[in-house]
């Protein structure tokens, strides 16, 4: 049971440290979109941010509102682990849980690909695949394992309330 505290600790330690980057993103989207942020040298995935571009204006939204996703599953991961803590394992809470941090790292996976993609094809004009093990990959996988851990937890709750019934 101890585990299950310190992994609590350090996800509540990365979730406060991520707080203050919230604002950050959502004053940067800001920026992006109301001010001339021609002076400044962004770099996107080792890309400079020209602002004067639409496609890389859209690039950097997306990118900041896929960082938001991941922020939203860490929450629901949050909220997760405070039941384990309490031994409500199988909690519908439990189980909605698993499922929307599954959809949210699922999509964070595919939107973090195509970033990628656009931006090899647009900015460094080649097309490139690469096998192999890389981020992306890992959060569509995780996305997957959670929504595959939702589906466990589901069944097991259906099992364990059969088994309360039974005399």
């Amino acid at each position: 049971m101890r585990k299950i505290h310190i992994l609590k600790a350090i996800i509540d330690l990365v979730w406060i440290i991520s707080m203050p980057a919230i604002l950050l993103v959502i004053g940067l989207v800001l920026a992006v979109l109301f001010r001339d942020l021609s002076g400044l040298d962004i770099k996107i995935n080792s890309v400079n941010f020209n602002a004067n571009d639409w496609l890389s204006k859209t690039l950097l939204i997306i990118s900041a509102l896929n960082y938001l996703l991941i922020l939203a599953a860490l929450y629901f991961f949050r909220k997760t682990l405070r039941y384990f803590i309490n031994t409500k394992i199988f909690d519908i809470i439990v189980i909605s849980s698993f499922k929307k941090i599954g959809n949210l790292l699922s999509i964070s996976g595919i939107v973090s690909i195509s970033i990628s993609f656009i931006i090899r094809i647009y900015y460094q004009q080649k097309i490139s695949f690469e096998l192999g093990l890389n981020e992306h990959i890992v959060l569509i996988c995780l996305g997957l394992f959670f929504l595959i851990l939702s589906e466990v937890f589901k069944i097991a709750k259906a099992h364990k309330q059969e088994n309360d019934l039974t005399i």
